[in-house]
């Protein structure tokens, strides 16, 4: 008998056409991390984030002081950042 999922951990949810939360209207989502005793974290894959680049994500999260001094400063700016959160 298979195992019975408690995490969404891994999975993809697909958004209701009728989901009101403007967060998640029209959304994939695909799930980092879910836990009843810590909640959730997903990144919406289908939505790029339009006022937040990369450069600036690493240097909000601390990874580098200064992202455009970073060795990663050439490759940076190719990457798209996309819609997260609880």
């Amino acid at each position: 008998m298979p195992e019975t999922q408690t995490t969404l951990d891994g999975q993809l949810l697909i958004a209701m056409p009728g989901m009101a939360d403007t967060r998640f209207a029209r959304s994939l989502v695909y799930m980092c991390a879910h836990s009843p005793d810590e909640g959730a974290m997903g990144i919406v894959v289908n939505q790029p984030e339009p006022d937040l680049n990369m450069r600036d994500l690493l240097v909000q999260l601390e990874i580098v002081e200064d992202a455009s001094t970073s060795q990663l400063a050439h490759k940076v700016d190719e990457i798209r950042v996309h819609r997260g959160g609880p």
